[in-house]
């Protein structure tokens, strides 16, 4: 029986020609998106599986990704982490451009952050080959890769470019705000994405400046002038970037081993502020803290190494130093009781 001015109980609601359609369209275009995504990831995948997905794409009509697409699909698949998916897709762009040097500069870094010293070498040195004056990530990767002289020559060879790029920036700021003085007489305020590069491009040379810090500290300490030389890199990264707590804790352990404790103490407790304000993702690494826990120990800072430490125990409890230290902070601060529950 129908109710008054409506329908049959139970009959479904009619939909308007129009709704039909987009919802008819809609599921095309989710079909279109999983037949491309399939097509990328066939891209990277192992040749002997290739013949299943190609035998599946024959029927659509799919037009091939150009090597910039695949490029744009690889960069987001290593930024969420997806390294070797990431990486044959590079690899699939360079059997088609082989001498397209950001793509060798990206997998040789994917090869790096997957084990693969040599590979990432050669990569590397191909597009030092191919391109020597630009991009300066190449030449900062291989000096992480490298040791002692070589990875010095590798590092100014970054800083050198990051340098160049700071000046053409600045030239560029500097240009830009002379125009807007001489149109209306007043100078334009800084523009925000530039002064986020340069910001950028500071903490860069910062952390170069660090790296070949602390190359002098291990494998050229014993060459002439290293600690000077050391002592100099430290002060200029710290003039580039103040909060980069790398430059803090090896310029900490540098005046430690000079016997200035009152400068190195108040490096170590710069380092330990800096670290607790750092943006999220970005938190130091497990030898960093395990470096700085070390330091605040020698430097009688008990509570605060505990507090560290009992993090790093908890990642790792079978860390025989991370032990050590806390067993120490445990004697020395007075609690021996302490010393059984770690």
């Amino acid at each position: 029986m129908g109710k008054p001015g409506g329908g049959d109980v139970g009959s479904p609601p009619v939909k308007s020609p129009l709704k039909a359609f987009a919802a008819w369209l809609a599921r095309l275009l989710q079909v279109a998106v999983l037949v491309l995504e399939g097509f990328i990831e066939w891209l990277g995948q192992e040749p002997e599986r290739n013949w299943e997905v190609a035998l599946f794409m024959r029927g659509f009509p799919v037009r091939t990704p150009t090597t910039d697409a695949l490029v744009r699909h690889a960069r987001r698949y290593a930024q969420q982490g997806e390294a070797e998916l990431a990486l044959r897709l590079f690899i699939k762009v360079l059997e088609t451009d082989p001498d397209r040097t950001e793509v060798l500069d990206a997998s040789a870094e994917l090869l790096a952050e997957l084990g693969d010293v040599d590979g990432a070498k050669d990569l590397l040195l191909r597009s030092m080959e191919l391109s020597p004056n630009a991009g300066h990530s190449k030449y900062v990767l291989m000096g992480h890769l490298e040791h002692g002289t070589r990875a010095v020559e590798c590092f100014e060879k970054g800083y050198d470019l990051l340098k160049a790029e700071e000046t053409t920036l600045k030239n560029a700021m500097d240009a830009k705000g002379k125009s807007s003085a001489s149109s209306n007489g007043d100078a334009a305020p800084p523009d925000p994405k530039s002064q986020r590069a340069m910001s950028d491009l500071r903490k860069q040379i910062s952390s170069v400046l660090c790296a070949i810090a602390k190359v002098f500290l291990t494998d050229c300490f014993m060459e002439d002038n290293s600690l000077e030389h050391c002592d100099k890199l430290l002060d200029q990264a710290l003039t580039y970037d103040p909060d980069n707590p790398e430059a803090c804790q090896a310029l900490a352990d540098l005046r430690l081993t000079q016997d200035r404790r009152g400068e190195s103490l108040l490096l170590i407790r710069r380092t330990v502020e800096v670290c607790h304000h750092l943006p999220d993702g970005l938190a130091p690494s497990y030898d960093f803290r395990t470096v700085t826990a070390r330091l605040l120990v020698e430097l009688s800072q008990y509570d605060t190494a505990v507090s560290i430490l009992k993090e790093l125990s908890a990642e790792d409890g079978e860390d025989a130093e991370v032990l050590f230290l806390l067993g120490i902070c445990h004697i020395l601060s007075g609690r021996p009781g302490e010393c059984g529950k770690v």
